[in-house]
This record gives C-alpha cells, sequence and structure tokens, in this order.
C-alpha cells in the first residue's frame, strides 16, 4: 500500500515539474508516458546534479510514477480528492527518493518543486 502511494505521489508531483517546463513537440500532441518521465528526469538530472547510478533509479521511478498517474487521473474526476490524494504521494515521493538522492539534492528538490507550485 506504501508503495502504491508513493508512486502515485510521485506521479502527481511530475505533473507540476512539467507543466513548468515548455513543450517538446509542437501542435496539439500530448507527450507519451514515457516522454513525460524523461522529461522530469532530465530536469532532475539538471537541477540536481544527479549521478550515472542516480538517473537510472530516478528515471525508473519516474516512469513508474507517470504511469500511475496516467491511471489515477483517467479514475478519478473529484478535484479535491486529487489535491489530496497529491499532497499525500508527495510526501511518500519524497520518502522514495530520500532513499536515491543526498540529503542536499533531496531539500533542492523539495525546494524546487515547491516554488514551482507556487508559481503555478
Amino acid at each position: 500500500m506504501k508503495k502504491t502511494k508513493a508512486f502515485i505521489l510521485f506521479a502527481l508531483l511530475s505533473v507540476g515539474v512539467l507543466f513548468s517546463q515548455p513543450p517538446q513537440k509542437s501542435g496539439t500532441q500530448r507527450m507519451t508516458i514515457e516522454e513525460r518521465a524523461k522529461s522530469v528526469t532530465e530536469w532532475m538530472t539538471e537541477e540536481l546534479n544527479l549521478t550515472a547510478e542516480q538517473i537510472v533509479l530516478v528515471d525508473s521511478i519516474n516512469l513508474l510514477f507517470t504511469k500511475v498517474q496516467q491511471s489515477y487521473f483517467q479514475s478519478v474526476d473529484n478535484r479535491d480528492k486529487r489535491r489530496e490524494t497529491m499532497i499525500t504521494l508527495r510526501k511518500e515521493k519524497e520518502d522514495a527518493l530520500s532513499k536515491v538522492l543526498t540529503n542536499e539534492q533531496l531539500e533542492d528538490y523539495i525546494t524546487k518543486v515547491q516554488e514551482m507550485m507556487d508559481n503555478n
């Protein structure tokens, strides 16, 4: 149950990161799940100076959470429920990332995500 919540948190948090990035494709095409996950990994790599080992782990986490996010958003119409779940998932994602990132990287990540959320 905790793993599922952690994955959902990461996926929901990824939405904020993705919306803060410029569009990667022209026109109205939407990014695939894989493209969205890759975009988040690229952002994290650049912003947090991830090592090669961290990139592999973070990329796997991003892909899994993006898949969960996609599924979750297609199945839940209640905006309040989405928001409530996003908050819970963000905390669980931070817990999952704490196993991959250094304390400094995790703090930077949390700060940058919060700044993006405040600006949206």
